[in-house]
C-alpha cells in the first residue's frame, strides 16, 4: 500500500513536469513565427544602440524573423529593463543588456534589472573606455590634463551617461586614487554625453571604439587614455590607464559589454536557441565588418559561460559599491 501510494505521488509529480518539457520544447521547434523587439534603454548615438542595430540587421538570416530595435530611454536604463523583465518569458520580447544596468546599478542601488531578476541570452562584446577632452581643452595629453587638474581644482566638468554608470564609478575612483577634485556632470546616455562632449558643453568624457571611430583624425575632440591592459592597435599613441598609473578596481569598471537579456522564466530551448542565432549573427562578414570600421571587437560569450560571468561581474559590484559608501 505504502509503495503503490509513493508511485502515484511519483506519477503526479513527473508527468506535469514532462508535459511542460515536452510543451516547451514544441514551442521552442516552432520559435520564432513573428517579429522579436529587443528594448535598448538608452537615448540614440549610445554604443548599445549601434552596436544592437549592426548585429540585429541580419537577423532574419539566422533566425527565421526579424529582431525590431526598440529605444526605451530614462532612469539610467531602469525603464526599459522593467519593462523587458514584466513582458511575457516567450523571447519575443529581449534587452539590450549593459553592465550599467545590469549589473552596477542593481548591484549598488538596487534598480533596474540584474542577475535575480533576469535570464542571459549571450554577450555580444566588451568595449573598453577611451577617455576624451574636447579638442579646444587646455590639455591633450593624460599627464597634462592631471596637472590642469592640480592647478584648477573642481574647475574640470567630466560627463557620464549617469550615477553608478561604469564612467561614474571610473571618475570617482580616479579621483579617489589619484586626489583630484573635479565636477560629475550626469547624462541620460552615452550619446547624449558624447554630443555634449563634442559641442564642447563639457571637458572631459569617455567614448566606446564605436561611438569614436567616425570622429577620429578630425580634430573635435582629443583621445587622452585608453583603459585596457594593452593599447588599442589603432591608437597606438594613446597610452592605457595602467601606464599612467592608474590600476586595481579602475580597470575593472572600465570594461563595460553588450549582451542579450530576456524575462526570467523563458524556456531554455528558447534562450538556447537565440544564443545560437546571435553567435551566427556575430559571425556574420557583413555584421563583422561594419562594426570593424568602427572599432568594436566582437567578444562573444554563449548562454550558460555568460550566466556565469554576469554573476560574478554583480557580485564583485556589491563589494565595490561598499567602497563609495564608506
Amino acid at each position: 500500500m505504502e509503495m503503490e501510494s509513493k508511485r502515484i505521488k511519483f506519477i503526479c509529480v513527473i508527468v506535469p513536469v514532462l508535459f511542460i518539457l515536452c510543451c516547451q520544447i514544441a514551442v521552442a521547434q516552432e520559435y520564432p513565427t513573428k517579429a522579436v523587439v529587443i528594448v535598448i534603454p538608452r537615448p540614440p548615438g549610445g554604443a548599445s544602440e549601434l552596436t544592437t542595430r549592426a548585429v540585429t540587421s541580419v537577423a532574419a538570416d539566422y533566425l527565421g524573423q526579424p529582431i525590431i530595435n526598440r529605444l526605451m530611454p530614462g532612469g539610467n536604463g531602469a525603464i526599459g529593463c522593467d519593462f523587458v523583465a514584466k513582458a511575457l518569458p516567450d523571447g519575443y520580447t529581449l534587452l539590450t543588456g549593459e553592465l550599467g544596468w545590469n549589473t552596477a546599478l542593481p548591484a549598488i542601488e538596487g534598480r533596474a534589472k540584474g542577475p535575480d531578476d533576469m535570464v542571459a541570452v549571450c554577450r555580444i562584446n566588451y568595449n573598453p573606455t577611451i577617455i576624451c577632452a574636447k579638442a579646444d581643452a587646455p590639455f591633450k595629453t593624460w599627464k597634462q590634463l592631471m596637472a590642469w587638474v592640480q592647478e584648477n581644482p573642481g574647475k574640470l566638468t567630466v560627463g557620464t551617461p549617469g550615477p553608478w554608470s561604469p564612467p561614474d564609478m571610473l571618475w570617482k575612483l580616479i579621483a579617489k586614487q589619484t586626489g583630484i577634485k573635479i565636477r560629475i556632470v550626469p547624462f541620460d546616455g552615452g550619446g547624449t554625453m558624447f554630443t555634449a562632449l563634442l559641442g564642447g558643453h563639457i571637458d572631459v568624457g569617455h567614448a566606446r571604439p564605436i561611438m569614436y571611430y567616425p570622429y577620429r583624425g578630425t580634430g573635435k575632440i582629443v583621445p587622452l587614455l585608453f583603459l585596457d591592459e594593452a593599447r588599442h592597435p589603432q591608437l597606438p599613441d594613446v597610452p592605457t590607464g595602467i601606464e599612467e598609473g592608474l590600476s586595481g578596481q579602475i580597470n575593472v569598471v572600465s570594461r563595460p559589454w553588450v549582451g542579450v537579456m530576456a524575462p526570467k522564466g523563458t524556456p531554455r530551448p528558447i534562450l538556447e536557441k537565440l544564443s545560437v542565432a546571435f553567435k551566427k549573427m556575430v559571425e556574420d562578414k557583413t555584421v563583422i565588418a561594419m562594426l570593424k570600421q568602427f572599432g568594436d571587437d566582437i567578444n562573444y560569450l554563449g548562454h550558460d559561460e555568460f550566466t556565469k560571468y554576469w554573476r560574478e561581474e554583480y557580485e564583485l559590484y556589491k563589494e565595490l559599491g561598499k567602497t563609495f559608501k564608506k
